[in-house]
């Protein structure tokens, strides 16, 4: 088996995959990697890069879904570690031996989040973070969540849920898993991945030592799809985690959202 997989999901953001798979090539460069990238464009993607070579294409042609784009690329992946990367996301840290360590030296460890970091260098917000419940919802509209002192920290620290925006999982973790949960179109589902992994007994670390450089929301044009889409996978992951009407007294707050 390789060291490691990355694992890109394009839709509509080929215009930053060269730099994202020359992150990879540079900081990943003495370890046995391999990169997967799942084309959900409708057009087939040709991508050249300078640093690497060994770049695999998964054509699927229709825009699937994040989750289910993902488990397409897991399947196909050979690392230990699976590495679930944005396409407008570049790495900048070198020491990727850490995080391959700290799965190794830490047998609970199943996922671990790096610091994500937005164009400006600032921290970008829930990027991880605390139990996504109704507590957190609330806190979050009243502009105090508790998940902020995760994706803050500049320490190793236990969290609840990272963000599949840049995740390392073990793969044999995800494949018992059943990977990600193809019901969610976009949105919640790495918190719903983390969620089953916690309760299988597994932890998942913030990693803050290994940074990553996320644009963010390159391939939604439409701020109201994509509000729309984040609304369907919050409903689904509340129902499915507690219960109707928990989901339903959610849906009946966003009527106050300030």
């Amino acid at each position: 088996m390789k060291e490691i997989s990355f694992i890109i999901v394009n839709y509509k953001s080929r215009n930053f995959l060269e730099k994202c798979a020359d992150s990879i090539g540079k900081k990943a460069k003495n370890f046995d990697f391999e990169i997967i990238i799942v084309n959900n464009d409708e057009k087939n993607l040709e991508i050249e890069s300078e640093n690497i070579k060994n770049i695999k294409i998964l054509e699927i042609n229709k825009n699937m879904g994040f989750g289910a784009s993902c488990n397409r690329g897991a399947d196909k992946a050979e690392g230990e570690i699976s590495c679930f990367l944005n396409p407008d996301a570049q790495i900048l840290s070198g020491n990727l031996g850490e995080i391959l360590e700290s799965f190794k030296n830490n047998k609970e460890a199943g996922i671990i989040g790096p610091k994500v970091i937005e164009k400006n260098g600032d921290t970008q917000k829930w990027s991880a973070g605390k139990e996504m419940d109704l507590v957190e919802v609330l806190r979050s509209n009243l502009g105090f969540p508790r998940s902020r002192k995760i994706w803050e920290s500049d320490e190793e620290t236990e969290a609840d849920w990272a963000t599949g925006a840049a995740m390392f999982i073990k793969k044999d973790l995800f494949t018992e898993l059943g990977g990600f949960d193809e019901n969610f179109f976009l949105y919640f589902e790495d918190i719903d991945l983390c969620k089953r992994a916690r309760e299988r007994g597994k932890k998942v670390i913030y990693f803050p030592y290994f940074k990553v450089r996320h644009i963010g929301g390159a391939s939604s044009a439409n701020r109201n799809n994509q509000k729309k889409e984040y609304y369907e996978s919050q409903d689904y992951y509340f129902e499915k985690w507690f219960g109707r009407n928990k989901k339903n007294l959610v849906r009946f707050l966003r009527k106050f959202h300030f």
